[in-house]
């Protein structure tokens, strides 16, 4: 059965039982190269999917998703998301009674935080940018910020470094309090990369910060592969003034190096140039990669249901382990 091709594409109805053996299967007819659709096998409690992706989108990333009831305002359940050109899925133990299943094409990426843009450029930064709200981080008040081109936000001075290094080893470089998303050499000069972009918005009722490095591609002015992710710095000072949520946004990383990064692979996390974070497969060469669905960061999530979301707080200046 196929709906539209829109973001929300398909749906399908299963009848699941219970002690029963039901071999169904809803075998898609012949639909044309650029649909997306799903083709479902079930056998008692396990449904098999074999994916058709788009000819156009033919490597793409897409979400599977489940309801019981779609009458009701019952919110769909993420049940998995499947690899660049996946084609096989597998899902276990459903609940008894019909169910609904939905494929998508979902994004990460908060909107909203694009009402200012960095020239094309490649290594090059903001002026100091209020970000409309002040952050304890790590013991030093900040409301302004510069955003760097390469996939990071700093404290105190830009960084125009493309070769990513340890977040806490960056004091050479006058700099020490480093929010990295994602630091690797970002390049937008080409028409076909989009350009990095900030500004303000609200997260569930708060005052929010966001940088957006979205369909970017990287040196030498390459826009073969693009990178998508996205920063979110959220305000809560209803809990202690300072007070701040954090979010690492992902929603595609094709590439981890520019042409002349000698093949140093990209870092995510944050740093005050003593006490440090980072993401689990940082500075490891493909461990970010939406090709690897081990430690692809599309794939996993960190304080969130959201795959491809990492939420970090820090209360009193410094962040909650």
């Amino acid at each position: 059965m196929k709906c539209s091709r829109e973001v929300f594409i398909l749906l399908s109805v299963l009848a699941v039982g219970v002690g029963i053996n039901c071999n169904l299967a809803l075998r898609a007819q012949v639909f044309d190269t650029n649909d997306l659709w799903l083709e479902i096998a079930l056998t008692n409690n396990i449904a098999a999917f074999t994916v058709c992706a788009p000819a156009t989108n033919a490597n793409g990333v897409y979400d599977l998703y489940f309801k019981t009831n779609l009458i009701a305002s019952q919110d769909w359940t993420w049940l998995l998301r499947y690899a660049s050109g996946q084609t096989n899925l597998t899902v276990s133990n459903l609940p008894p009674g019909q169910g609904f299943f939905r494929l998508a094409t979902s994004s990460t990426i908060r909107p909203g935080f694009d009402q200012q843009s960095l020239y094309r450029n490649d290594d090059d930064s903001t002026d100091i940018v209020p970000m409309g709200f002040f952050v304890n981080y790590f013991g030093s008040s900040n409301a302004t910020l510069y955003v760097n081109n390469n996939g990071n936000v700093t404290f105190g001075g830009a960084l125009p470094l493309y070769a990513p290094t340890p977040l806490n080893q960056l004091s050479q470089w006058g700099i020490s309090n480093i929010i990295a998303p994602f630091w690797a050499d970002v390049d937008t000069d080409n028409s076909l990369s989009d350009v990095v972009k900030y500004g303000t918005n609200m997260v569930d009722g708060h005052a929010a910060f966001g940088v957006d490095w979205v369909n970017v591609g990287y040196y030498a002015s390459c826009a073969d592969k693009l990178l998508s992710c996205q920063l979110v710095i959220i305000d809560r000072s209803d809990i202690i003034a300072g007070d701040f949520d954090m979010e690492f946004n992902y929603d595609k990383i094709q590439w981890e190096w520019g042409d002349a990064s000698l093949n140093i692979p990209s870092r995510a996390g944050y740093s005050d140039g003593i006490d440090d974070y980072e993401l689990p497969g940082s500075g490891v060469e493909g461990a970010f990669l939406d090709t690897n669905t081990v430690t692809g960061l599309i794939y996993h999530s960190l304080n969130s249901s959201v795959p491809g979301r990492y939420i970090f707080f820090f209360r009193d200046g410094q962040p909650v382990p």
